[in-house]
């Protein structure tokens, strides 16, 4: 029950009893008076008879209000901290009974054993006159743990001060959240784990390298086997990436969107009940799972668009144009020449890799107000561009040992047998080339 319409019932029922005691002084006073009527009206009389039933009319809406609410309340003597009255919500949630709660001091109960902590609130609501927490661990008398959202406040009934309790069962929404800071932290552990296997490859790259210096033939022998194991670990990437991605939309997507369903279902039966405050709550946690919902989306695409396993490179070249130009602000054409269809996966996914790592630096390193995109398909080759109107890169970084994206792009290029040209001029912005075989005697390790 809300505290506004409760508190509004408790003000109605004050004004009220006090018109009638009011009314009752007069009437006594008036029967010391002979004749038994003295002042008394008869408008009098019938406003003290219209009192009474207004009260009795407000107390039954009270009641009424009070034992049908969707969150329990729990009413206290503001002095002595005893309960006084508790509603069949809150029974229920708890599981005690009405005659196990009345009379008894807040912290005598299950739910509220740690005396301390307990009193120590309860003086403090009583010199603020209000108290609330958001997320409060509570045990049921069958030791079950419940969590709620808790708010207290004091108010005068009767010229008795005393304090209602509201307190709310938000369980299933911390249970939630608990199973996605878990998935999340997973997650996390997931990456970090396969960035470790990556820095360990990387360290057994340099190390293969150093040895091959020995002998041209070794050397030889020694790239071949890196860039094997650089396209196997490419590959592996790209598997786990599609198996987190698909994991994330199908099972996290198939749970949200039945938790989605059943609150849809509960909020539809609550309005057909005229529970209109409660099927809102409803609402409410229904627009929460939607942003859950989104976000999981963002991830799982962010691992692997779907859009390029179901439409192809060319289509997903275009969607990560114009997402790009909306997250950045940086105007990005986009054009596509004879490459419908590339029926090489290994290819399609370098292709767009490559592209995206382009775009990547464009964003972090260019300063560039425009950037064109282009891939096209000539003879046998395929050719991808990315152009923009930035900075221009300096030469020590296109050959240098730190920057990492270039060198990915090489090695990616290198693998599938193809060239790679990378220029920039000051002030003109920058230019990223892959030429890459699409004929049936191509080598593709990806």
């Amino acid at each position: 029950m809300p505290s506004k319409t409760k508190s509004h019932l408790a003000a109605e029922n004050v004004t009220l009893r006090a018109r009638l005691a009011e009314l009752e002084d007069r009437l006594a006073k008036s029967s010391s008076v002979k004749g038994g009527r003295g002042n008394l009206s008869e408008s009098d009389i019938s406003e003290r008879m219209r009192i009474q039933e207004a009260l009795k009319v407000s107390e039954i809406r009270y009641r009424r209000v009070f034992e049908t609410a969707k969150d329990g309340i729990l009413i206290l003597d503001a002095d002595s901290g005893r309960i006084t009255d508790a509603n069949p919500f809150l029974q229920e949630l708890l599981g005690y009974s009405r005659g196990e709660l009345l009379g008894k001091e807040l912290w005598e109960i299950g739910p509220f054993r740690d005396i301390k902590a307990s009193r120590g609130a309860f003086r403090r609501l009583q010199r603020k006159e209000y108290i609330r927490y958001d997320n409060l661990p509570l045990e049921t008398k069958g030791r079950r743990r419940r969590y709620v959202e808790f708010v207290s406040n004091v108010y005068r009934e009767n010229g008795t001060r005393v304090i209602q309790c509201n307190i709310r069962d938000i369980t299933p929404r911390h249970n939630l959240e608990q199973t996605l800071a878990k998935a999340g932290k997973e997650l996390e552990t997931r990456v970090e784990e396969r960035t470790a296997e990556l820095l360990a490859a990387n360290r057994l790259m340099k190390k293969m390298l150093d040895e091959g210096k020995r002998a041209e033939e070794e050397i030889r022998k020694s790239r071949e086997r890196l860039r094997n194991l650089s396209g196997r670990l490419q590959s592996l990437l790209e598997e786990e990436r599609t198996r987190i991605s698909r994991e994330i939309h199908d099972e996290l997507g198939q749970a949200l969107t039945a938790l989605k369903m059943d609150l849809s279902v509960t909020r539809r039966s609550l309005v057909s009940g005229g529970h209109a405050e409660a099927s809102e709550k409803m609402h409410v946690a229904e627009r929460a799972v939607n942003r859950i919902i989104r976000t999981m989306r963002k991830i799982a695409t962010e691992l692997r668009p779907g859009i390029l396993d179901e439409l192809g490179v060319a289509a997903a070249i275009e969607w990560m144009a114009k997402d790009f130009q909306g997250r950045t602000g940086i105007g990005c054409k986009v054009v596509l020449q004879k490459v419908d269809k590339i029926s090489d996966t290994a290819r399609a996914t370098a292709i767009f890799r490559i592209v995206q790592e382009a775009l990547t630096n464009v964003m972090r390193h260019a300063a560039a107000s425009r950037v064109n995109v282009s891939l096209k398909r000539k003879g046998h080759n395929l050719i991808a561009e990315v152009r923009d109107n930035g900075i221009g890169i300096a030469d020590g970084r296109i050959i240098g040992s730190n920057s990492f994206g270039l060198i990915g792009i090489r090695e990616r290029v290198r693998l599938l047998g193809g060239e790679t040209v990378f220029r920039g001029k000051p002030g003109k912005g920058t230019l990223v080339r892959v030429t890459i075989p699409d004929g049936e005697g191509a080598r593709a390790n990806a």
